[in-house]
Parts: structure tokens; C-alpha cells; sequence
């Protein structure tokens, strides 16, 4: 007996199988639509009504457009193979689920790092266990239920839902609408420099808006100023931060001691190795007062090692603190407490820091580069001129000396003359103060930026271009004079966030917690580490853990470094983690427990705008 093939019946069925699809994705777009925005509440809710739009509309149009095309690449080409609609059921159930419980677990990963999910992540969440993910985990059998209910139901009611497809039409157009139109709007924003859109950029999982920058400017839609205008207002796609996390408080003036002074003098590619060889007079000004033998700047770039040493926090928040314009509270409180001001640097401030930033409350000259000398006979002139008024207030100023041109390398010989010649500017600074009797009464604080490269075979030294944490670009000096307190030697890890917490709290009596303005400690509660003769217990140059904190805290635009006892792990804005040796040569295939990237992205994010 012959046994004949119905073609017909076959494409009917796969008919039905591809319409049912439809209503099956559908139904699943409202799902993960649904879900998603919980993003909307986790990330910072814009302040301006084109942001909320923006926010709304991309949700909408990003996940209707993930959904379909899990659709399209997953199931429609086998609606054509698998003509059994039970199977096809089965299938689009387990790949729904698999899908919608993946969306749960990013949401969970966050919420807690502000991270999506990545490979990389999912081994460090999953490597102490899955009770981290707990609550994600929990819905999911609920999510399996709700796509077996409606996959039996749909199928069941296909004939009834199919007279109605005029209804899914609208719902279809709003979702391609909401794709294109978030699209188009995120390239206007990202031309205008909109930041209450563009800083949403990663707020979706495995979105990427389009900017089309390049095809703006070929047709004169983006001006030459754009450039300019992303160097000095930052990354438009930086996050908002919400700094300080509360207001700043210090004691009432009556309260306080007489105020003292403070002076802070900033070298940039200020090494040790200049320090002990090259400067002989700051090595023994360092001997008569505080020495911080292991203390580390925050960056190999000079004007991020500025940026943390000034607002006291990594620089990983350097583009949302320029885009936003914020100022240091250092400085915010300073000038409350009725300092008198004055600044003084070789580059005249050129940096975006200075002058879209940190002194962005004040008005600036135009840049304009001066030799070592002019800075210093300046800034003896404003001081001069301060001490014949009166009964005048208390000084704050900044003293910013250039060891190398950062333009060009310069001979190795030139350079150690250069800092011999700063040494001898330093020391004229302090002579000025004692003959003025103001050294008794004034807070000096000096140390370097940076570290610079030195071509061995060529006697060439310029400043690093490199973006790495290397020990030897990182490490570098600090020394304090502070009325009534004892000569010191401290060899307990320190960086430069620890400075800026220090001033505001033993010189300017600010009373607020240190964790809402600052990721540093307090300088001086490392005194606890030194035996009676006051030297330290600790002489490994390298310790970290005294018992304060176990690493500590340093960064680049994009990445964020944790330099510990015997390693740095450096982890990107995506989570992937790399870990270095002690001589910076990587360890490949080498990762992190969660525990450890808890503490280190905990630390990170705590500034970050999150509306949870």
C-alpha cells in the first residue's frame, strides 16, 4: 500500500505554527517589557521631561526589538523543520524561559554593580555559590508556569486569535515607532550633548544606541567645537553621581582652634628616586617633619592624579564630575570658611579639571604657561601683599610646578636640573613663611602627580601615556609640615584620597562622616601602626592591610584598580577583571572571588545616582 504525503495539510500546519508564533512573541514582549522596566527604577530617573520620554520609549522599543529577534533567529526557521505544533510548543517554552530568566539575573547584577551581565561576571556571581542570585532564581519557575499557561492557551484559542489580529497591528507600530524614534533621538542628544539621554546609554542590557558622529560632521550637522566641547564637558555617556552624599558640616567657628593656613604644592612626574638623589633640601625638610614613605598617587595621569587628590575620590567619576561641573567640597568649604585664596601653577590651569571643575566657581585668566620661577616669586607676591592687611583671614593656596615639558622628552640631566631648581623654589617658599612668622600657623603639604618614563638607553625622560597602574608610575612622595604635630616617618600605605579627607578633617574641623564626601582615611589614624620610637611595624614597602583597609583605591577614566599587598586587580566598566603582579605583568586567566569584587565595585559605585 501507498502512503501519500499531504503538501497541503504539512503547510497548513506550519501556517498555524508561524501565526501562533507571532502571538506567542508577543505575548513575550510584553513580558520582558514589563520586566525591564525595573531598570527604569534602578538607574537615576532623568530630571527633565525629554529624558523620561527618551527613558520610556527606548525600554519600550529596545526590549520589543530583543524579543523579536530571539524570535526570528531561534524559532521561525523551525516552524519550517518541526512540524509538530506539540514540539514547536515545548521548544518556544524553554527558550522564553531561558531568556526571561537570564533578563531576571541582569537585573539582579544591576542593581548590585550597576554592571549588566557578562561571562565574566556570571563566573564571579557563581563562584561562592548561587545565593547571590537567589531572589532571580525564585521566579523562575513561576515565569515557566506563565509560558506553558499561555503556549496551551494560545495554541487552544489560534483560530479566535487570528480574528483579532487587527488588534496586535497598533501594538506592533508603537513598539517599531519606539525603537527608531529612540534611536534618533539618542543621535540628537549625542550631538547636543544632552546628558540627561545620553548618560542612559548603558542603563539597558545589550543596548547601543547609535550615534552616527562621523556622518554628522561629513554633512556640517556637528561643528569643529565638538571635539573641544568633549574635552572639556567630558564623556557624555558618564553616569550621574550624586556628590557629596549629604551636606557638609564643620564646627562653629568658636568651636575651633585658630584656623591655620594651608598650603599645597603639587609637582607633576615627581618621583622617590628624585626625592632622595636630586632635591637635598626637601629630603631633610621631609626628615624634621611627616614622611609618607609608601603612599601612592591615584593615577599614572597627572590631571587624574589631581582629580583625586582634590576631591578625594578614584578617577573612574573624573567624566561625571566634569560633565556636571561640580567643584570639590574641599574647596566648597574653604571658601565657606571665609579662606582667602590664591592659585598658582606653570600651566596656568590649562586642564578641563580646573576650569570646567574644580575652580569652575571662580574666574580664571586665560591659560598661559609661566616658568617654575614666575609661579613662585607669584605666589610670594599674593602672599606678601595678604600679610599687610590687617587682621586678614586664613590662606588657602595651590603652588603647581612642571618637572618636564609635557609636550616634548627632555634630557635625563635636564631633568634632575629641573628638580633640583624646584627644590631650591620650595625651600625660598618655606624661608618666605618663616620670615613672614606665618610657617608656625600653616599646613604645608607637597607631593607628586606621577611617575615619568625613563628611556635608559637614550638619557630621555617625558611624561607616561600609558594608562596602567604600575607601582613605579603610581608611588610617589608625600610629605607635611602641620603645627604641633611630631616629626614622623608613617610607612603604611597611603594614596591620594586620604589626603584631601585629612585636611578636611584635622584643618577644617568638618564634622560630617567621611563616606559622604571622600573615599580616603584619615592620615594621622595611621600613627597606630608605629612602635614607641615611632617607627613603623610595618616596613614592607608594599603592605597594605594596617589594619584599615586591605588594598587601596586608584582608577583611570574607564577602569577601576584595587592595588593590594602582592597584586592590582584592575576591573573595567563591564566587570571584566584583570589581575597584575607586583611588576605589572599580567596574570592571564587569573580571577576574582565575588566577595572581593563586592568590596571593590561597592567602593566604586558609591556615588552613583541610583534611584532603587
Amino acid at each position: 500500500m501507498l502512503k501519500l504525503k499531504n503538501s497541503h495539510l504539512v503547510d497548513d500546519r506550519s501556517s498555524q505554527i508561524v501565526s501562533w508564533g507571532h502571538w506567542f512573541t508577543l505575548f513575550n514582549i510584553f513580558v520582558v517589557i514589563i520586566l525591564g522596566s525595573r531598570y527604569l527604577f534602578i538607574a537615576d530617573w532623568p530630571s527633565t521631561f525629554m529624558g523620561r520620554f527618551y527613558a520610556i520609549i527606548s525600554a519600550i522599543g529596545h526590549f520589543s526589538f530583543l524579543t523579536f529577534i530571539s524570535y526570528l533567529i531561534l524559532l521561525f526557521p523551525l516552524s519550517f523543520f518541526i512540524h509538530s505544533s506539540r514540539w514547536q510548543r515545548i521548544l518556544a517554552v524553554i527558550i522564553a524561559t531561558f531568556g526571561v530568566s537570564l533578563l531576571l539575573i541582569d537585573i539582579e547584577v544591576f542593581l548590585h554593580f550597576r554592571m549588566h551581565l557578562n561571562f565574566s561576571i556570571w563566573k564571579i556571581v557563581t563562584s561562592t555559590g548561587t545565593a547571590f542570585l537567589s531572589r532571580a532564581f525564585i521566579f523562575i519557575p513561576l515565569v515557566l508556569c506563565l509560558e506553558i499557561v499561555f503556549a496551551v492557551w494560545s495554541w487552544k484559542k489560534l483560530r479566535s486569535l487570528t480574528k483579532r489580529r487587527r488588534y496586535a497591528k497598533p501594538v506592533v507600530i508603537l513598539c517599531i515607532i519606539c525603537f527608531i524614534g529612540s534611536h534618533l533621538i539618542h543621535i540628537w542628544a549625542d550631538a547636543n550633548f544632552y546628558r540627561p539621554i545620553t548618560m542612559q546609554r548603558s542603563s539597558l542590557p545589550l543596548s547601543y544606541p547609535l550615534t552616527a558622529r562621523h556622518l554628522l560632521e561629513r554633512y556640517g550637522f556637528i561643528g569643529e567645537d565638538y571635539q573641544t566641547r568633549l574635552i572639556e564637558e567630558g564623556n557624555p555617556f558618564a553616569i550621574a553621581i550624586e556628590y557629596p552624599l549629604g551636606r557638609i558640616v564643620a564646627e562653629p567657628p568658636s568651636a575651633q582652634a585658630m584656623p591655620n593656613n594651608i598650603l599645597m604644592i603639587v609637582i607633576d612626574g615627581w618621583d622617590n628616586t628624585l626625592l632622595t638623589q636630586n632635591m637635598p633640601w626637601l629630603t631633610n625638610f621631609a626628615k624634621e617633619n611627616i614622611q609618607f614613605t609608601n603612599h601612592y598617587s591615584a593615577s599614572s595621569q597627572s590631571y587624574l592624579s589631581n582629580f583625586s587628590l582634590f576631591y578625594g575620590i578614584d578617577p573612574n567619576y573624573y567624566n561625571s564630575i566634569l560633565a556636571s561641573h561640580k567643584p570639590s567640597v574641599l574647596l566648597d568649604t574653604v571658601a565657606s570658611e571665609r579662606y582667602n585664596l590664591g592659585f598658582f601653577s606653570a600651566d596656568g590651569f590649562a586642564e578641563p579639571l580646573y576650569r570646567h571643575a574644580l575652580l569652575s566657581n571662580f574666574t580664571l585668566p586665560d591659560p598661559q604657561k609661566q616658568t617654575n620661577k614666575q609661579t613662585t616669586d607669584y605666589w610670594m607676591a599674593w602672599s606678601d601683599e595678604q600679610n599687610k592687611l590687617n587682621n586678614h583671614a586664613p590662606l588657602f593656596s595651590i603652588v603647581q610646578f612642571d618637572l618636564a615639558d609635557s609636550e616634548k622628552k627632555m634630557t635625563l640631566a635636564d631633568f634632575e636640573n629641573s628638580a633640583k631648581k624646584i627644590d631650591q623654589y620650595i625651600a625660598s617658599i618655606v624661608a618666605f613663611l618663616k620670615a613672614s612668622q606665618a610657617y608656625d600657623n600653616t599646613v604645608i603639604v607637597i607631593t607628586g602627580t606621577n611617575g615619568l618614563d625613563l628611556d635608559e638607553a637614550h638619557k630621555l625622560v617625558s611624561y607616561s601615556r600609558k594608562n596602567d597602574f604600575a607601582r613605579s608610575q603610581l608611588k610617589v612622595p608625600l610629605i607635611m609640615a602641620w603645627p604641633n604635630k611630631q616629626p614622623a616617618q608613617i610607612n603604611a600605605a597611603t594614596t591620594h584620597t586620604d589626603v584631601m579627607l585629612t585636611l578636611m578633617q584635622d584643618a577644617l574641623h568638618v564634622t560630617t562622616p567621611a563616606q559622604q564626601y571622600s573615599q580616603g582615611v584619615n592620615l594621622f589614624t595611621l600613627h597606630s601602626d608605629k612602635d614607641p620610637k615611632g617607627d613603623s611595624k610595618a616596613h614592607d614597602d608594599n603592605v597594605m592591610d594596617n589594619g584599615i583597609r586591605q588594598w587601596l583605591i586608584a582608577g583611570n577614566e574607564n577602569e577601576i584598580a584595587a592595588l593590594y599587598k602582592d597584586k592590582t586587580i584592575v576591573l573595567d566598566a563591564s566587570g571584566h577583571a584583570k589581575v597584575y603582579d607586583l611588576h605589572n605583568k599580567l596574570h592571564k586567566g587569573e580571577g576574582i572571588n565575588l566577595p572581593r569584587f563586592l568590596q571593590i565595585v561597592t567602593a566604586n559605585r558609591r556615588f552613583m545616582v541610583m534611584a532603587n
